[in-house]
Formats: C-alpha cells, sequence, structure tokens
C-alpha cells in the first residue's frame, strides 16, 4: 500500500537533497517535503533562494503550508545529517507531526517517524524533538526505510 510520507531535512546540506532525490526515486511512495526558504527575483532577474528565519513574518505562511501537507501524510522521514540537529524548523516539523498524529492514535504517533542517517553520519546527534521519542533511527538503507513504508499506519 502507497502511503503519503512527508521528508525533512536541512537544506544547507547538499548531499541531503542528492540522496532524498535517490530514495524518491527508487520508491511507489508519494514523499513530499517543504523547504523554509523564499524565493526572490534579484535585480538582474535571477531567482535567488532566501532562508527564512523561524520567526520571520513569511513563516507562519510557510508553517500553515506545512501543516496542510502533514493532514495528507501518514508519515514522517527525518534524514539526519551532521547538521540536522542545530535546524528549529525540522523541530518544529517533528513536534507538529507528532501532535497531529497522537491526536488520531495517542500514543501511538511515534510509530509513524522514523530517522534515517546518511551515509557517513551515523554517529550524528538526532533533534532534540526525536530525543524524547521512541522512533527507532535507521541506517541509510533505502531497502529498510521502504520496508517501514509498507506496514501500515497506525490507525
Amino acid at each position: 500500500m502507497a502511503v503519503n510520507v512527508f521528508v525533512c531535512f536541512d537544506h544547507t546540506d547538499q548531499k541531503q537533497v542528492e540522496a532524498f532525490n535517490a530514495l524518491k526515486s527508487a520508491s511507489k511512495h508519494a514523499f513530499d517535503t517543504q523547504d523554509y526558504v523564499i524565493r526572490q527575483a534579484s535585480a538582474d532577474g535571477v531567482e535567488q533562494s532566501i532562508p527564512c528565519r523561524f520567526n520571520d513574518a513569511q513563516a507562519k505562511v510557510i508553517r500553515n503550508e506545512i501543516i496542510k501537507k502533514f493532514e495528507q501524510c501518514a508519515k514522517l522521514v527525518v534524514i539526519i545529517s551532521v547538521e540536522t540537529h542545530k535546524n528549529v524548523w525540522i523541530d518544529w516539523k517533528i513536534n507538529t507531526f507528532h501532535k497531529m498524529k497522537d491526536a488520531l492514535a495517542p500514543g501511538k504517533a511515534w510509530k509513524r517517524i522514523r530517522a534515517i542517517s546518511l551515509e557517513g553520519c551515523e554517529n550524528a546527534p538526532a533533534p532534540k524533538a526525536l530525543e524524547c521519542r521512541s522512533t527507532k533511527r535507521l541506517a541509510w538503507d533505502p531497502e529498510a526505510l521502504e520496508k517501514w513504508l509498507e506496514e501500515e499506519p497506525v490507525v
């Protein structure tokens, strides 16, 4: 059964983007993301991506878009790299997703969340929002992740 999956990753790490794209193309599941950048045209007409700080005025619009996507997703994957634990957006996404899914199945929302470490980042710290969750962290193994995605989401 294919499920909708939201993927969190730190956008400053290009290796994550490449790994995510490889994972996405090899899966039958629908992956979704929402970055926290604002795209603006510069004076010469070239589009620039400017990271939106979590407390900026535009951040509320981005957070609302993420919440709408969470409503459509059954599971959350957090891709871990060396910098992931510093990203307040990722902590917010984990906490928000957990709260939304816990309302559907109290005490079981953590089963909908998995962290997966990029190759070479197995010992990287987890985001604080994952530290208090009973979620299993996977090594970079797309097959193991795919197997977890195949499991029925907790109702």
